[in-house]
């Protein structure tokens, strides 16, 4: 004789959502408006559950409702089952609906790298979407509905599983009528002529000419900007001297956007990583997407 466990004894789960919903705001009128439920109906469900459970959940105020020392206790472990739940229908849904590889990245990445070459993947693996996402906030795989994110740090990402796709090296980059203007030559002259730098990486200019052998050197910036991505668009425009994300920026450089006058670049201390959920690193979409880009002429590095 096989045996079979036992149906689990659980209150109707729509009583879970009310009551959390009810303990999170402590109040029944304003879970009733989150819920679209009238305050009687919210109110009448939570004494239905504690009628359930046995034994009262909240106070009742004049104004609001409390979590009692019962309720308290019953809301840690309601809030992690639904959290279960929710992660668990997105990743069902993430392997067996979605149509697209979706992806989060910042914006020179998709610009200079990804979209120059896409329609190649695309030919390549016409049965993979692509839905590219720009921005710089850390992608939080708990709760965002995003399959992979390419970000440049150390590679400190907890609870992730992440493929190192290249270290990162620095240039300064500008137009070339700049560079025809100031006649550059050589990397001393970056004491006399407009720098243009980032208010979210402190003393880069500085740090960056050390690198590159130059000691005992003050810079002066003349142009401060806390979009990295603006900070390209102003070289582009003739404005100064910018440091780039080499070999991101490679296609404009070869595009001869801009122009690296002294042909030297600096290690900059991260690399770009791919980051996705621990049971994602064997999806299919994600590897051949991966496989792609490390080998798109965009992501070369040159000799410098």
């Amino acid at each position: 004789m096989v045996a079979t466990s036992k149906a689990k004894k659980l209150p109707p789960l729509h009583l879970l959502s009310i009551f959390e919903s009810s303990a999170r705001l402590e109040s029944f009128k304003l879970a009733s408006e989150e819920l679209f439920l009238t305050p009687s109906a919210v109110s009448h469900q939570i004494k239905s559950l504690e009628e359930y459970i046995g034994t009262s959940l909240f106070i009742r105020k004049s104004r609001g409702v409390k979590l009692n020392s019962a309720g308290k206790l019953y809301l840690n472990y309601i809030q992690q089952g639904l959290d279960q739940i929710e992660q668990g229908t997105k990743a069902v849904k993430r392997k067996y609906l979605s149509p697209n590889l979706k992806i989060s990245t910042f914006a020179t990445m998709a610009t200079n790298v990804i979209l120059p070459q896409l329609g190649l993947f695309q030919q390549a693996h016409p049965e993979i979407g692509i839905r590219i996402e720009t921005g710089l906030d850390l992608t939080d795989f708990r709760y965002e509905d995003f399959d992979l994110a390419i970000r440049i740090g150390n590679g400190d990402w907890p609870n992730v599983s992440m493929k190192k796709l290249l270290d990162i090296k620095v240039a300064a980059l500008c137009s070339q009528e700049f560079a025809d203007k100031h006649q550059l030559t050589s990397i001393e002259q970056i004491k006399n002529i407009p720098l243009i730098d980032l208010t979210s990486m402190d003393n880069i200019w500085q740090t960056w000419a050390e690198a590159a052998g130059l000691e005992n050197i003050n810079v002066e910036h003349n142009l401060t900007f806390s979009s990295y991505e603006s900070s390209l668009h102003a070289a582009e425009q003739g404005l100064g001297l910018c440091l780039a994300l080499m070999p991101i920026e490679n296609s404009l450089v070869n595009r001869k956007v801009l122009i690296d006058p002294f042909n030297k670049t600096v290690p900059f201390g991260r690399a770009l990583y791919a980051v996705y959920r621990d049971e994602d690193k064997d999806r299919h979409d994600i590897q051949c997407f991966l496989n792609w880009l490390i080998k798109s002429p965009n992501m070369i590095e040159s000799d410098g």
